[in-house]
């Protein structure tokens, strides 16, 4: 599997830390935790990817998610990461997905735990991470950025 050629010759941060939040990548060794939060969200994420996800989702299915994420970001492909606070709670996660057989295009998504925080959070960490990711992508990158931001 070959990088996505904007990335090739950068290699964005499996881990980081700035402000209150830490990033940490997703993989298969946090399935059991991301289906918990995942699946006690259903209400804020149905939709966000385009279906009807995560309704249904299984474990399984969400371990080969895991597993694909985890694929894709060893392999510079796209990159998944946990969103978590300073203390370490599981808060959301954040994906850069670049547009495939595009060069230039990609597309950010974000998305917070259902929590009474859930807004202020998102908003936050969607300020931070802005500024955080910016300098490892390439001059002129068009970003697109979808979230849960649904009341």
């Amino acid at each position: 599997m070959q990088p996505h050629p904007d990335f090739a010759g950068t290699a964005l941060p499996r881990e980081a830390t700035f402000g209150p939040f830490r990033l940490s990548p997703l993989s298969v060794a946090q399935v059991d935790e991301d289906f918990k939060a995942v699946t006690a969200s259903v209400r804020v994420l149905t939709g966000l990817f385009g279906d009807d996800w995560p309704k249904g989702l299984t474990r399984a299915d969400n371990l080969i998610d895991m597993g694909w994420h985890e694929r894709e970001f060893t392999a510079l492909r796209s990159f998944a990461w946990i969103v978590r606070d300073t203390a370490g709670h599981y808060l959301g996660c954040a994906y850069l997905y670049p547009e495939i057989a595009v060069r230039g295009r990609g597309e950010v998504v974000t998305w917070m735990c259902d929590t009474p925080e859930r807004l202020q959070h998102l908003a936050a960490f969607n300020a931070a991470f802005r500024d955080w990711l910016t300098p490892f992508l390439p001059q002129g990158y068009d970003l697109q950025w979808t979230t849960n931001d649904q009341p």
